[in-house]
């Protein structure tokens, strides 16, 4: 005597031979390197989109399924600075760290130079 064969109903776990689980479970390790990484925004929402689309063919029996993943990650933190832009003498744009119309408050000290060795010319 034959046993039957148990079939088992369709649910999360097993649909797409359990492709929904194994991707979620990489996307999910994609969010916590994300939220690890310490150059993208601390409280910024991540999120893992999962989507099953069913086709069902004309008799309504059998249908095809396709499963979809998607990750929204965090980008990365922002960082804000700022640059001067200005003419050369040519006309050319530039752009430099400091602005160039502004006035030191002092000076920065020169580096200590050598002390000159004179020589005397040869003697006869």
């Amino acid at each position: 005597m034959e046993k039957a064969k148990e079939l088992l109903t369709v649910n999360i776990g097993n649909i797409n031979e359990g492709a929904a689980v194994d991707a979620f479970d990489l996307e999910l390790r994609k969010i916590l390197e994300n939220i690890a990484d310490l150059s993208t925004v601390a409280t910024a929402t991540r999120s893992i989109t999962l989507r099953v689309d069913f086709k069902p063919e004309s008799d309504r029996c059998k249908v095809h399924t396709e499963f979809v993943v998607s990750t929204k990650l965090a980008g990365i933190e922002k960082h804000k600075s700022q640059m001067f832009v200005g003419r050369s003498t040519e006309g050319a744009l530039i752009a430099f760290s400091e602005d160039p119309r502004q006035m030191p408050l002092w000076e920065a000290p020169r580096p200590a130079m050598p002390p000159v060795v004179q020589f005397d010319a040869a003697k006869k």
